[in-house]
């Protein structure tokens, strides 16, 4: 018998495993948003905040977040314009990134480019890869989507049901995400405090908390104040040659999706301080492509290094750099009344700001404040840290400076200690942020002194 087994021979089979299937591991979820399980709850709070105030603030309005927590999960509804259907089909097409920050630089809140495809598994990771439920109020519309995997195939299938809504939604959007109660509840307390960063970072914002029943609301410090929003044209200094590059490739791609072909005109007509014809005619003029179309740029398949290089240059050229001051400055008046409202001791309050240049001649804006509770005070210290107007789920000034020391080293240093009672903040709104890890959760910035 052996030795007739022993001619058998297995012909293997290529067998082809959806991709995916890649959304719907803790692995992969793991390494897209740089956090553990047991932070997720963070992250949607993060990921969705960051989006409402994104919102509101490309059609200029103020503003109001309501955050709910309870046993079915996490929901927040924002006053912005709504979430367009067509935007909530894209998210559900889990083959491409769908983002509108993608291409772009500016101080944008996150960046990340997947995360709203990164939360809709969230659910059904956490249900031990079970079912998974999501609902998108907006519009007039409500979208559930249940989330579940063929495990023959090893794909991941996707149940959208859309129906008119009968849930009052201001004019904005409602994201509900059923978590399961035994993963969110031993965040309680950093979920409340990231929550609370957003009302020190954004002074425009009125944020309503509802964390099972225990309810706060926390009115906008100033409703008047502006910051560069994601809607104004962006600087072409900005840009180096491999983000412009990658701009021009995206923009190409997708209008050859759609069927048209961008002109040149068009694309330079988008930037800061080229919206004049005048200005775009003496770009044009200067690099030869005047009624040129936005393909012509491309060659065997790549963008031409060439005459991208030219036209950016000549972009520049027209136009003048940023200053610091106009990404938005969070204040020192603003961060005073919180800081007071919060009881720290007013005599003890310090507040510095440093309006500069990196090293690739961008302009950023670092604000720090300080405030002590007292001597009698049971408080211990708390550190506010954010970039772009986004808290941290965790500190994303891991190394600072030459010798890469970090915030808490410096803290230390200082003799402002965890047990102190004390409040720090610190701030760096900046274009072109590059982050140290996949998860961006670690930032380094240098300026040109460093």
């Amino acid at each position: 018998m052996a030795g007739k087994n022993s001619k058998i021979r297995l012909k293997r089979t290529t067998i082809a495993t959806s991709r995916l299937m890649d959304f719907c591991s803790e692995k992969e979820l793991v390494a897209q948003t740089g956090h553990q399980r047991a932070a997720w709850p963070l992250v949607i709070l993060k990921e969705l905040m960051d989006n409402a105030l994104d919102a509101c603030e490309d059609k200029s309005i103020v503003p109001v977040i309501d955050v709910e927590v309870s046993k079915s999960g996490i929901e927040v509804r924002d006053n912005g314009a709504g979430i367009p259907i067509r935007t909530v089909q894209r998210i559900l097409d889990f083959t491409v990134r769908v983002s509108s920050r993608e291409a772009y630089v500016a101080p944008d809140r996150g960046a990340q480019g997947n995360a709203l495809k990164t939360l809709v598994m969230m659910p059904f990771v956490l249900s031990g890869n079970k079912k998974g439920k999501v609902e998108i109020t907006s519009r007039g519309v409500r979208h559930t989507i249940n989330v579940q995997v063929d495990a023959i195939r090893q794909e991941p299938v996707i149940d959208h049901k859309k129906a008119k809504s009968t849930e009052f939604v201001r004019n904005g959007s409602l994201i509900r995400l059923y978590i399961p109660w035994c993963i969110v509840k031993d965040t309680k307390e950093r979920f409340l405090q990231i929550a609370d960063d957003y009302t020190f970072l954004n002074p425009h914002l009125t944020l309503n908390i509802n964390w099972m029943g225990e309810q706060k609301r926390t009115e906008a410090i100033d409703k008047g104040w502006v910051k560069w929003r994601p809607n104004e044209p962006i600087p072409a200094h900005w840009y180096e040659l491999k983000h412009f590059s990658r701009l021009i490739g995206a923009y190409i791609a997708h209008d050859q999706d759609r069927g048209r072909d961008r002109t040149v005109r068009e694309l330079v007509g988008e930037f800061r301080g080229l919206s004049s014809s005048a200005k775009q005619k003496l770009v044009l003029e200067s690099t030869g492509l005047g009624r040129v179309n936005l393909s012509a740029l491309v060659k065997n398949k790549t963008v031409n290094k060439e005459k991208t290089e030219s036209l950016l240059a000549a972009m520049k050229e027209q136009t003048k750099p940023v200053k610091p001051n106009a990404l938005g400055i969070i204040g020192k008046d603003n961060l005073a009344k919180k800081f007071e409202t919060n009881g720290c001791d007013m005599k003890s309050f310090n507040y510095c700001k440093i309006l500069n240049e990196s090293d690739a001649g961008l302009p950023f804006v670092i604000e720090t404040a300080f405030g002590w509770f007292g001597e009698n005070s049971s408080a211990t210290r708390r550190i506010v840290t954010g970039v772009n107007w986004s808290p941290g789920i965790i500190n994303p000034f891991r190394e600072l400076g030459t010798f890469g020391e970090s915030l808490d080293s410096i803290l230390e240093q200082q003799r402002i200690g965890r047990r102190e009672p004390v409040v720090f903040l610190l701030h760096c709104a900046y274009p072109r942020v590059e982050y140290t890890d996949r998860g961006k959760s670690a930032v380094v910035i240098r300026g040109k002194d460093e």
